[in-house]
């Protein structure tokens, strides 16, 4: 278990307050804090390392005290963690494994009535509405598969020979999450309603499950073009900026997407989610072609907002945090960014379904 606290001190303030009378109730609060328990997947995620800065930060602007542990992609270490703390009764905020062990966390959790908010993978509504005290807070995996085609749409329109076997069709690779990810499920399946709605035909040449993974993409990609050829395949599209940076690697070793050129003929178009460093360094080098991503600071200060927070009405909670709460989950807006359009880093929020 990593344990960071990050405590903002002020110098003689039980001294001055003490001055204006009422000592105990002024101990008492000189001496409340507010400590979030935060659970991670995995802290090699780079999604976690860019979610946990920006709630480091937050954290020492606002008084607030983190203890944090890693669950290392395992859910009974993960659930061990939680339930090792739930009787302190303080907020859980919780990146959860399995979102299908959501059920279980609130069952163990409603007796102590500590507020949960999970982050990142969300439960079912179902498992939401369970419990009075528990939130969601991040992104819509259906509705980021859907601001992802948006820049895909835009790359077609700028990249007129997109389609470079010249067979009438785009023919992709999808690089997926985990098998029954809500995310990965919900991202792939809108693009391809998208594509069928867009009237533009496609070749699907695998969707295999690639785990969120570098390692996995890329030996995924490796196996497409040892079948097709790298001719053939005319964009890859992964669930997020890990498995396409790994795409990527592999692109380079066949002497694809070096950045010295992005001309239809050594280069095939690659797109992620979650517009990690590595990805963004990429699409800069023209290496790789576009992302989206949340706003991570907004991401992390809302969670922390209503991790410490005591109401659960939702109107006077999306006062407080200035996003709009429906049905107990705040979705943060994506920005968008590529090598062939300035976005101009405008966010584009989430619809109201």
């Amino acid at each position: 278990m990593l344990l960071v606290r990050t405590m903002l001190h002020t110098k003689n303030l039980l001294a001055q307050l003490l001055l204006l009378g009422g000592c105990f109730s002024i101990m008492s609060a000189a001496l409340a804090t507010d400590t979030i328990h935060t659970f991670y997947f995995d802290f090699r995620s780079q999604f976690v390392e860019r979610f946990d800065h920006s709630l480091d930060a937050y954290a020492k602007g606002h008084g607030i005290e983190l203890e944090k542990y890693d669950g290392k992609t395992k859910s009974n270490l993960q659930l061990s963690q939680i339930y090792s703390v739930i009787s302190s009764r303080d907020p859980l905020l919780i990146n959860l494994i399995d979102p299908n062990l959501a059920q279980d966390v609130i069952d163990h959790v409603k007796l102590y009535g500590n507020r949960i908010v999970f982050f990142n993978r969300k439960p079912s509504q179902q498992v939401l509405d369970s419990y009075d005290n528990v939130f969601y807070v991040g992104t819509n995996g259906e509705f980021s598969g859907q601001i992802q085609f948006e820049v895909i749409e835009d790359y077609l329109e700028y990249e007129k020979d997109h389609d470079r076997n010249k067979n009438g069709y785009l023919d992709v690779v999808f690089l997926k999450g985990e098998k029954n990810s809500p995310d990965a499920d919900g991202r792939t399946g809108r693009i391809l309603k998208l594509f069928a709605e867009r009237n533009i035909k496609i070749n699907v040449i695998s969707k295999n499950h690639d785990n969120w993974m570098a390692q996995d993409a890329f030996d995924d990609l490796k196996s497409q073009i040892a079948k097709v050829g790298a001719g053939n395949i005319d964009m890859i599209i992964a669930n997020n900026d890990v498995m396409a940076t790994g795409a990527v690697k592999f692109l380079n070793t066949i002497g694809y997407n070096t950045g010295e050129s992005t001309s239809v003929d050594n280069y095939i178009p690659v797109f992620g989610v979650d517009g990690i460093p590595e990805a963004i360094d990429l699409i800069r080098q023209k290496k790789m072609t576009g992302t989206i991503f949340a706003d991570f600071s907004a991401l992390a200060k809302v969670a922390s907002i209503l991790s410490t927070e005591s109401s659960t009405n939702e109107e006077e909670l999306t006062r407080k945090i200035w996003f709009k709460i429906k049905n107990k989950s705040v979705m943060i807006p994506f920005v968008k960014f590529s090598d062939f359009k300035d976005y101009s880093l405008k966010t584009y929020p989430v619809a109201s379904y």
